[in-house]
Parts: structure tokens; C-alpha cells; sequence
């Protein structure tokens, strides 16, 4: 008989307001596909984007999507570890989720225009990156119109990053460069990423536990609470003398606590 964890959600609630030439936008919806997840005894952090971990448990291991927006995603959560791989009198210190590259995002922000005035930046499901590599390569969202879903991919840090300049990128910017420094709060944004530097579909992530639990015979409970206020990057750009803006998914507040029942 499978011990599921038992997961409840709490979520972080604010306003985002004021334009600028880059704002980060709160998500209407954040699609995240898990691949896995682990408890792991320790973790060497060499960056923030390069960690390794060792005496580690897996306890799910297959595809999950989930919209971090929902208030549904309870119950989905709850079904998706079990507990049979936890090993009684050790003691775990860190979470480890392996997530797909890929993010559905939707949401819109006002920024200024580097043409004049304001306008609104939209996520469009139509926003294209031409033939250009996925790894390096961030979308346009549209102006002025209905933010739609569209599908973003974490890019590798690299010096050759491009931005498309419109949602057809027949315009582009290129040699720019790209990093995944995580925000300076390990709190609510873990400790460090590992994102391949080619194609790969794959990322981890590491969170540290804050109060380390001690397996017993007892499942734990596991609290995660996600945050999509400013999870999705707007930045005003030109496209031949016009208002354009790049998109991207930014991190989303992630906090983990685990725990014994009373």
C-alpha cells in the first residue's frame, strides 16, 4: 500500500503596478510540467546555476502539468509522491524537482514605450522563434491587444542569446547574453538551478528544506506554497521604429516546508 504525501498549497498575493521598460507581470495562468521529484540527504552548491546532490530518494517520477495559478492543484499535487522510498532514521535536507523547459504562460503588463508614452504587452499564443535554436532564443509578445497563452523555454546562459523583435521573429536582436541568476532570496526562490546549456527538454532545481525532517514510520507532510505575482518578464523593445516587447517565464516563489503529522 502506497503512503502518499499530503500536500496543501498557499499562495502569494500582490499587485504589480507603474510602467517601466521592463516589469515583471503577474501570471493569469503558469503551466509547469514536473518530471520528478527527490529528497535528498545533502547537496554541494558550486553557483547558483550548478549544484550536485547525493543520498537521494525519488518519490515520483513521472510527467505532471499543472497550472501553479489553480486553485485545483491540491489534490493533483497530493496523488502525484509516494513515501515507500524514504528510508526510516534518515534525514532529508533538500528538495529537488526535475521540471520541463517548457512554460505556458499568460498575463500582460503596461510598459513604457521607447518610441513614446505607454503601451501593454501581451503573451501571444501565436509568437514564433523562427528557425532560430530554442535554448537561446526568447519570443515577442503583442501590443496593444488579448494576452493569450503562449509557450516560453528556459534559455541556457550563453553570450549569443537572441530576441525576437515581433511574433513572426523575421526582426531580431542578437548577441545578447543570458543568465539564470535566481533572485537574491533563497526563501522563496531556492538555492540554485541546473539548466543544460543545449536543448535539452529537462532542468532541476534546488530548494532547501527549513526545518530538516527524520524519516519515521509515519508519512510526512509536505507544504509547498507557489507565488505567480511577477513570474512572467516584460520588456519594452523596437521593431523598426514600432513598440515591440520580449516575453519570458520568470521564476516563480516556491517555498517547501516538510513535516511529521501530530
Amino acid at each position: 500500500m502506497k503512503n502518499f504525501i499530503i500536500i496543501t498549497l498557499v499562495y502569494f498575493v500582490t499587485t504589480l503596478s507603474n510602467a517601466d521598460t521592463l516589469e515583471y507581470a503577474n501570471a493569469d495562468e503558469y503551466s509547469v510540467t514536473i518530471e520528478s521529484v527527490r529528497l535528498c540527504q545533502n547537496a554541494t552548491i558550486d553557483s547558483e546555476e550548478s549544484f550536485s546532490v547525493s543520498g537521494c530518494v525519488t518519490l515520483g517520477n513521472s510527467s505532471l502539468t499543472v497550472d501553479i495559478t489553480s486553485a485545483d492543484i491540491n489534490g493533483t499535487l497530493g496523488k502525484y509522491a509516494d513515501t515507500n522510498t524514504l528510508q526510516a532514521g534518515t534525514t532529508y535536507r533538500y528538495f529537488v524537482p526535475t521540471i520541463n523547459r517548457n512554460f505556458s504562460i499568460r498575463g500582460s503588463a503596461v510598459l513604457d514605450s521607447q518610441v513614446s508614452g505607454t503601451f501593454t504587452c501581451n503573451t501571444d499564443e501565436n509568437a514564433s522563434r523562427a528557425s532560430n535554436a530554442i535554448n537561446i532564443t526568447q519570443i515577442a509578445g503583442n501590443v496593444n491587444g488579448t494576452a493569450t497563452t503562449t509557450t516560453t523555454f528556459s534559455t541556457s546562459t550563453t553570450s549569443s542569446g537572441i530576441v525576437c523583435l515581433n511574433t513572426a521573429c523575421d526582426n531580431s536582436q542578437t548577441g545578447l547574453s543570458f543568465d539564470n541568476n535566481i533572485p537574491d532570496n533563497s526563501t522563496l526562490y531556492g538555492n540554485a538551478i541546473n539548466v543544460p546549456s543545449d536543448t535539452a527538454d529537462t532542468m532541476e532545481m534546488l530548494y532547501t528544506i527549513s526545518t530538516p525532517f527524520t524519516m519515521s514510520d509515519i508519512p510526512p507532510v509536505i507544504n509547498m506554497s507557489f507565488g505567480t505575482k511577477s513570474a512572467i518578464q516584460m520588456e519594452s523593445t523596437r521593431d523598426a521604429g514600432s513598440d515591440s516587447c520580449r516575453v519570458a517565464a520568470y521564476f516563480p516563489k516556491f517555498k517547501v516546508t516538510v513535516s511529521l503529522p501530530n
